[in-house]
């Protein structure tokens, strides 16, 4: 059991050593997701504060997703 173990590591290795670029694309993507994220809340609490109509709201979250 504990063989397997360490071959995951191994190839988990392996695998970043071959593909320097995955870690990379994986870290950009959680930020586009965390940004967009944000974008939605602040545009949620705008409609709900009255800041903006609903008409601008579904445009803007359309643009957003």
């Amino acid at each position: 059991m504990m063989f397997f173990g360490f071959l995951l590591i191994i190839l988990i290795i392996w695998y970043i050593m071959k593909n320097p670029d995955a870690v990379k694309n994986l870290t950009e993507t959680q930020s586009k997701n965390s940004a967009k994220e944000d974008a939605l809340r602040i545009l949620n609490e705008k409609f709900v504060n009255g800041e903006i109509t609903e008409e601008e709201y579904l445009r803007k979250k359309k643009l957003i997703e």
